[in-house]
């Protein structure tokens, strides 16, 4: 026996996901106190109150197995969403129901169309589920849908679809996104992952909701994790067709959404006073960023989400100078740039101090 007998072939050639240093390791490797970890995309802020209360009610309560149709979360979600309660299909995070999607609706020979650079776990749910990924590149840094609709294929089963994209932070825009769903194939299930569009401020951004009408092949997907800083509990949801719903459903474990995160979610909706304080912070600090970077003459795409994605012809030297610094920044390894989560007002003054101190250190980006 041999261990290759027993593991599939595929899985040899994936890469466990890798989640970055932590702030900890940090601290040892420089001997810096205080050190901001802005690779990962989390909110600065904390949960919302009303979900802080409503998570130390249920504390005492955990000796019972979480809800395992979410149904307060669902029809609360249903109501906000004007659908029914049959369309929502709630997630171990949006990424849990990207890989639940790949599960339930792709067969072998299929493929799976996506722009690239994008989310990584896309890539990761074609090896999992046997596919082949076609990536098409970004054009200027941002999705080029007209391409991707040439990408299609008879073979073509998802399109998934990244707005505001990671990592660049670039979204595309109603027009275009309005000739794409006229012109693909009915026979293409889209897949529309839209984690930061609370960060959004464009008017021209597409809400993929609005194409939502429970006939055509759209799948909606959304979390948690940014907006309302539930990273740690990990609550995504998707808003599906019926017939898509249903086999989500089938395949996805029980009680995958746990009792603390389905309380806290249920009880961060609702709050649009501080979603609209947050995302207006959130672009404040984006636009103090960009003059430290219009100073420093460092490149950058303009972001719709909570990240910035800006560019350094030596990424792993410009990488460590801001970790010399005590900032945290996320290294794809893979090409000339860098992504990173944009903090308080308090975190920004550090991260241009930070930024200062790297580029006069190296002699430019």
């Amino acid at each position: 026996m041999t261990w290759d007998d027993i593991v599939r072939p595929e899985i040899e050639a994936l890469q466990p996901y890798a989640p970055g240093l932590r702030a900890s390791e940090v601290r040892e490797r420089t001997g810096r106190e205080r050190v901001l970890k802005l690779s990962s995309n989390e909110h600065p802020a904390g949960p919302f109150p009303s979900a802080i209360r409503a998570m130390e009610a249920v504390l005492p309560h955990l000796n019972r197995y979480p809800d395992g149709s979410a149904r307060a979360l669902r029809g609360r979600l249903a109501q906000q969403l004007d659908v029914a309660e049959e369309n929502i299909v709630l997630g171990n995070g949006s990424n849990d129901l990207l890989e639940l999607i790949g599960l339930a609706c792709l067969r072998p020979d299929d493929e799976v169309v996506f722009s690239w650079p994008s989310f990584v776990v896309y890539p990761l749910v074609c090896s999992k589920t046997c596919v082949k990924p076609v990536r098409v590149p970004l054009t200027d840094d941002a999705f080029d849908l007209d391409a991707m609709l040439a990408a299609i294929t008879d073979r073509t089963r998802i399109v998934f679809l990244c707005n505001p994209n990671n990592p660049t932070g670039s979204i595309y825009r109603r027009e275009a996104f309005e000739r794409f769903m006229r012109d693909v194939p009915p026979h293409v299930l889209v897949v529309a992952d839209e984690a930061y569009i609370e960060f959004v401020t464009d008017p021209d951004f597409p809400d993929a909701m609005r194409w939502f009408d429970g006939q055509r092949p759209l799948v909606v997907c959304r979390t948690f994790s940014k907006m309302y800083s539930l990273a740690g509990l990990r609550v995504g949801y998707a808003v599906a067709p019926a017939p898509v719903a249903e086999a989500l459903h089938k395949v996805r474990p029980p009680f995958n959404v746990n009792t603390v995160g389905q309380i806290a979610a249920y009880y961060s909706l609702g709050d649009e006073a501080e979603v609209r304080r947050r995302r207006a912070e959130n672009q404040e600090q984006k636009t103090y960023l960009y003059s430290c970077f219009d100073r420093l003459g460092i490149a950058c795409v303009p972001s719709e989400a909570n990240f910035v994605y800006f560019k350094a012809e030596r990424p792993v030297e410009v990488f460590e100078a801001l970790l010399a610094e005590g900032v945290i920044v996320r290294d794809f390894g893979t090409s000339p740039a860098l992504r990173m989560t944009i903090g308080t007002p308090e975190d920004t003054q550090v991260v241009v101090r930070a930024f200062e101190a790297a580029h006069a250190r190296l002699g430019g980006f």
